[in-house]
């Protein structure tokens, strides 16, 4: 498969992102994972990654409610346990980010080769190969091109997500750690999203 051409989306310093967290981790460094179970994880395990959202609505859509069946429920529900244990990462950009725009115009089929159905389907075979891809790109400056990737929200369309590349752990910080019930935002995603928090 030749080198893909993928336009870069530039994330300015000042930005932030939103990483929806157990409240177990407040404090920690930010975790890029490599358990190669996710969509744009490392099929061979050698870098890490952290998935984030635009905002917190997507951000909860693809971690707490990524497995959400609301069309089969009378009611949409999360427990008051669940709530509570889990927290918001708000995540300041200290330098600006180059992520690859799976969502500009033609690059999923033309450059990727790829459908919307292989993109957010449930099986990651193409998305990490297409990761693993992007990863090893490098600039005509000799730096890597990319930290990291934008791509569509399979949860929450037709809004956006972020997944960042470990090499991009220098550029980003946390700025502060928010239980999810203070979020400034969770008041609204419970009423736009009509869920119902039930009581222990």
């Amino acid at each position: 498969m030749p080198t893909p051409d993928v336009p870069a989306r530039i994330i300015p310093a000042g930005e932030l992102l939103q990483h929806v967290s157990r409240a177990a981790y407040r404090g920690s460094p930010l975790h890029f994972g490599r358990s190669g179970a996710h969509r744009y994880d490392d099929p061979a395990r050698l870098y890490g990654t952290l998935y984030t959202g635009f905002d917190l609505a997507t951000a909860l859509m693809e971690s707490v409610f990524h497995q959400h069946r609301w069309s089969d429920r009378a009611k949409r529900v999360v427990a008051r346990t669940e709530v509570f244990s889990r927290m918001v990462r708000a995540i300041g950009v200290l330098e600006p980010l180059s992520l690859a725009n799976l969502t500009a115009p033609g690059v999923m089929a033309s450059q990727l080769g790829l459908n919307l159905s292989q993109v957010a389907g449930r099986r990651y075979v193409h998305t990490q190969r297409v990761s693993a891809s992007l990863q090893e790109q490098i600039g005509p400056d000799g730096d890597p091109r990319f930290d990291g990737v934008v791509y569509p929200s399979r949860n929450n369309h037709p809004a956006l997500c972020a997944v960042l590349f470990d090499r991009s752990a220098a550029k980003v910080s946390v700025v502060a750690d928010i239980a999810l019930r203070d979020h400034i935002d969770w008041p609204s995603f419970l009423s736009t999203y009509k869920v119902v928090v039930l009581p222990a």
